[in-house]
């Protein structure tokens, strides 16, 4: 699903945002988050490399919940 979000034009800033929440909200730290964006500024990919597997669930959980939320409205 997230190749498919991507597809759709997924945007750094929403990337950036959701990130920023999981950080607010305790899921990740701000080394976390700014590895996360250096690695998609670079590579223009959403990779989990830099994350442990735990963590990585829980992007990859938010950024599926964003999408289908904003697909449905």
């Amino acid at each position: 699903q997230i190749k498919d979000m991507l597809e759709d034009g997924f945007r750094s800033h929403r990337y950036s945002d959701i990130l920023g929440n999981l950080n607010e909200n305790g899921f990740l730290t701000a080394e976390d988050v700014g590895k996360l964006l250096k690695e998609f500024t670079t590579t223009q990919k959403i990779t989990f490399d830099c994350i442990s597997d735990e963590k990585a669930q829980i992007v990859s959980e938010a950024l599926i919940d964003n999408y289908q939320r904003s697909k449905s409205n």
